[in-house]
């Protein structure tokens, strides 16, 4: 094909016009046409993060999902083109550029071992082998989570994938890993990207994405970015987690995939069924051939299980012992539906047009059955008194719901290139009419206590079993809806230049977005049941079967269905609680606006990445304010705007072809969370001392300054030896305070808020080493090892008031464990594949339990959790898999202070996994 010019050209024309943003730089060096080319192995499976560079030009280009590299306007001449991937024998070939494009097809690839006739693409080795390719070859600090050539992630969710990865963890609910840690900052610290549009969170308080609402099975890989770069959206300290689903160029060929499970957890001893389907095709569109890529995905799970739980949520008098603590039995069904639809059109091998879509829904079905102990005085174990025994049932159904859609097209006319996305997520949580507590009450004058430390047992007389004795107290009822959008445009706009020694890539644009989240509650409280003529008094009127509660006895069951019945009879309207529902309605609306410009220098062994970031913020937040005192409501709204400039410098440097030198100086920004900024203001008097509490829309948003420094080392075959240091010195950190006694405050005996820290100081090291080996030439050759070890510490100062003098203590950030660590061992044939896994993470910060005393800090202590998974290739597309999760059945735990003081404990027993996979690859 002719390289020709056109005066009309429309992208010309549009090139010329940008062009005067880079006046100041030379004129353009002339260039001639094209190369572009695909790396497969000798299968024909697609490789993902194989490195393409012309030595000579010192230009380099890292293949993406689909395989494909395109080096555009190169000089004529003749060069080397050398394609190196881990696991492959490097290729060579000799490029002769002239004035026609280049179309080198599908480019080979053979296996460096000798052992094997193929490189790795499935399994394990397969996973591991896409994700190191694509962390070698990327400019910042990567770590990447991948599916193998089947779709597979080697676990069985995303935040189970992620936790495997160094410096990486995650936050569990109910035993299941659903928010994700990054370098020991916490959840609402990192951000969730869905093909780089952010997700809304569907939590009323959180900014944070649960990551277990998204089914693996849609997904390509998962990658956590650990330094910044100014074309990524602010948002995060410790790192950027961005979802990549699956494109039908991702594969060769047509691509089906089937799968179907069967999960059973010993808590329940329930079937909990999985299945998903995932489809990609690649048709002629237009007359171009191979230009219209469809991929499909679906998938549903319905997961039954529960736990087990006794806790004292802090209420412990060091001196005089335990005040009260809590029985809890959950039953638990959690069903998860997910569906994805990617389109892309590829006319050209310059115009892309791509549709990107996700839905997912998480319903989650909870009952807990609990016994609340309330002694009349502290005890110790082993002590008997008086005490109320108060049998409670709490249950409801929760929806939660994430879509996102991102539209784009990515344009190429030479040198230059141009993106421009729009993109839009959705995300709410719905509870609607559900029993809060359902109580009730029986005094004993002796006879109860407790024993043990970690797990308390009760002891109590045998009345306190008995459904007899309990009167019905009284009955709250709730209905909570929350919802969040974000809609976003962006344009990006890059050139790049060959130099003399090297290239030098230019980039630009600027990106719009609105965010808008809203939170209502309505709440209902009944009570005074003999004064409206019901005689359904006592626990036997809604007793159910015995509660099957492993850590002792707790009696018979509360019906739900009974307490819903009482409450249907009645009129809503008498019994609503005017403040609770209208104190936590709230509004927040968010618009940024965003602008950067970055360089990429590349020369020989050198990769430099500079550029600034600049987002100017406005927000408005409304809620309600109530005057106890008074007993008036009345709007409370407050605005605010602010601009943030976020510089980053990113650099490596290739000490040889299998070792890299990383370098990092990159800014972070966090804005407050939802909770904290909403503008609720409650106001009391009690014996004539005024309390407050309330949320702070004047907060400020978290920045960081993050340095990171690192080597890595990687084998030709298979395998990464790698150290990191990082150090993140963060303004503005948020915790909960009381501000009474000092400014407007002063007369005030609480005034309970969230506030702005000073300094806090985080800083690291990551070790990370995976060998795959060989060598031996037996079955040794089949053990791949993992491990990896990430060592925090961090300071904050947190500050208080006391008769007007200013006291301050030091604290660790919240969530941050000292050490966290992973080991992994698997063993693969082409016909079977096992893996043990071993997660730790040692204890750490969950809650400032009072600020002026650290003695009442709640910590979450070591957590050590064994899994295991089987897969049998019964033919080549066929698999079946075997799972044990949490195989040593390790339970929660939290205490106060120190390890003798429960605050939290709680088991969740062991869940097998059996299932099997059809594809057609």
């Amino acid at each position: 094909m002719k390289l020709t010019y056109h005066k009309n050209n429309p992208r010309t024309l549009l090139a010329c016009a940008v062009s005067l943003a880079f006046a100041s730089l030379a004129a353009p060096v002339m260039a001639d046409a094209d190369v572009q080319g695909r790396i497969t192995d000798n299968r024909s499976n697609l490789l993902t993060g194989a490195e393409v560079s012309i030595p000579e030009l010192k230009l380099r280009r890292t293949t993406a999902a689909d395989g494909r590299f395109h080096f555009n306007q190169l000089p004529a001449g003749t060069y080397t083109l050398l394609v190196n991937y881990l696991g492959a024998i490097p290729e060579t070939r000799v490029l002769v550029v002239a004035d026609t494009e280049q179309r080198l097809g599908d480019i080979k690839l053979l296996s460096a071992s000798e052992a094997l006739e193929h490189i790795e693409v499935v399994g394990q080795s397969g996973a591991v082998s896409k994700a190191l390719n694509r962390q070698r070859n990327a400019g910042g600090i990567v770590t990447v989570a991948s599916t193998d050539e089947m779709g597979q992630f080697p676990d069985s969710n995303v935040s189970e994938a992620l936790q495997r990865l160094a410096g990486l963890s995650v936050e569990r609910d109910q035993g299941e890993g659903r928010f994700v840690r990054v370098r020991g900052l916490a959840p609402d610290y990192n951000a969730v990207t869905y093909n780089g549009t952010q997700l809304a969170a569907p939590e009323a308080g959180r900014r944070a994405v649960a990551l277990d609402v998204i089914p693996s099975d849609l997904l390509e890989s998962v990658e956590v970015n650990k330094t910044l770069t100014p074309d990524m959206p602010a948002g995060s300290l410790g790192g950027t987690v961005e979802i990549k689903s699956l494109s039908a160029f991702d594969r060769s060929n047509d691509f089906y995939s089937f799968t179907a499970e069967a999960g059973y957890n010993e808590q329940q001893s329930k079937t909990s069924p999985k299945v998903s389907g995932v489809f990609s095709k690649i048709l002629d569109a237009a007359g171009e051939t191979d230009s219209l890529g469809i991929a499909i995905a679906a998938s549903y799970a319905k997961r039954k299980f529960g736990s087990e739980n006794v806790e004292t949520g802090g209420s412990w008098d060091f001196d005089d012992g335990l005040e009260e603590f809590e029985l809890r039995d959950y039953t638990i069904s959690r069903e998860r539906i997910g569906l994805a639809l990617n389109l892309d059109y590829r006319p050209g091998n310059n115009n892309e047009y791509y549709l990107r879509s996700l839905y997912s829904r998480f319903s989650d079905s909870e009952e807990r059955q609990s016994m609340a102990v309330e002694l009349a005085d502290p005890q110790f174990a082993g002590s008997l008194g008086e005490a109320a025994l108060i049998r409670s049932l709490k249950q409801r159904e929760e929806t939660q719901s994430i879509s996102a859609i991102v539209l784009g097209t990515k344009q190429t006319s030479g040198n230059w290139e141009w993106l421009l996305e729009a993109g839009a997520s959705k995300a709410d949580e719905d509870t609607p009419f559900n029993i809060g507590a359902a109580d009730f009450e029986q005094e004993f004058a002796d006879g109860v206590g407790f024993t043990g430390s970690n797990i308390l047992r009760l002891t109590a007389p045998a009345a306190a079993f008995l459904a007899d004795g309990y009167e019905l107290k009284e009955v709250e009822m709730g209905d909570t809806y929350a919802k969040e959008t974000e809609r976003n445009i962006k344009f990006d706009l890059s050139r790049e230049i060959i130099l003399r020694h090297g290239s030098l890539l230019l980039k630009s644009g600027a990106k719009f977005s609105q965010r808008e989240k809203s939170a209502a509650e309505d709440v209902w409280l009944f009570e005074d049941f003999d004064d409206l003529g019901i005689n359904a008094l006592n626990l036997s009127d809604y007793a159910g079967g015995a509660v099957d509660y492993g850590l002792g006895n707790m009696g018979s069951a509360i019906d739900s269905g009974s307490i819903y019945q009482l409450v249907s009879g009645l009129n809503r309207d008498d019994f609503i609680d005017e403040v609770e529902s209208q104190i936590n309605d709230y509004q927040v609306d968010e618009d940024i606006s965003a602008a950067y410009f970055m360089t990429q220098w590349e020369r020989d062994n050198w990769q430099l990445i500079t550029g600034v970031r600049y987002e100017h913020e406005k927000r408005e937040a409304r809620g309600t304010r109530y005057d106890d005192i008074n007993e008036e409501f009345s709007v409370n709204q407050q605005s605010s705007s602010k601009g943030y400039w976020l510089p980053a410098v990113v650099g490596r440097y290739n000490l040889s072809e299998q070792s890299i030198v990383r370098a990092a100086f990159s800014t972070g920004l966090v804005r407050p969370n939802f909770q904290q900024l909403a503008p609720a203001f409650i106001l009391e008097e009690d014996d004539d001392e005024l309390e407050a509490a309330f949320g702070n829309p004047d907060l400020k948003a978290l920045t960081s300054n993050n340095f990171d420094l690192g080597i890595e080392h990687y084998a030709d075959k298979l395998g990464v030896l790698s150290a990191m240091l990082f150090y993140k010195q963060i303004d503005n950190f948020i915790y909960e305070a009381d501000l009474a006694g000092r400014g407007e405050y002063a007369n005030f005996a609480k005034a309970e808020t969230y506030v702005n820290g000073g300094k806090a100081d985080l800083y690291g090291l990551e070790l990370n080493a995976i060998h795959k080996v060989s060598g031996f030439g037996n079955a040794l050759d089949n053990l791949l090892i993992s491990a990896n070890l990430t060592i925090t510490d961090s300071a904050a100062d947190i500050e208080w008031f006391d008769d007007g003098t200013l006291f301050s203590r030091e604290v660790a950030l919240p969530s941050q464990s000292d050490k966290t660590a992973n080991l992994s061992l698997g063993y693969e044939t082409d016909v079977i594949s096992l893996r043990l896994a071993v997660n730790y993470k040692s204890k750490y910060l969950a809650e400032v339990g009072d600020v002026t005393d650290a003695a009442y800090d709640v910590y979450s202590d070591n957590h050590l959790q064994l899994d295991f998974t089987g897969k049998w290739t019964i033919r080549r597309g066929m698999q079946l898999y075997f799972n044990i999760i949490n195989l040593n059945d390790e339970p929660y735990y939290a205490y106060t202070g120190r390890k003798p003081y429960n605050f939290q404990y709680e088991q969740y027993g062991r869940t097998f996994v059996l299932g099997v996979q059809i594809t057609n690859w």
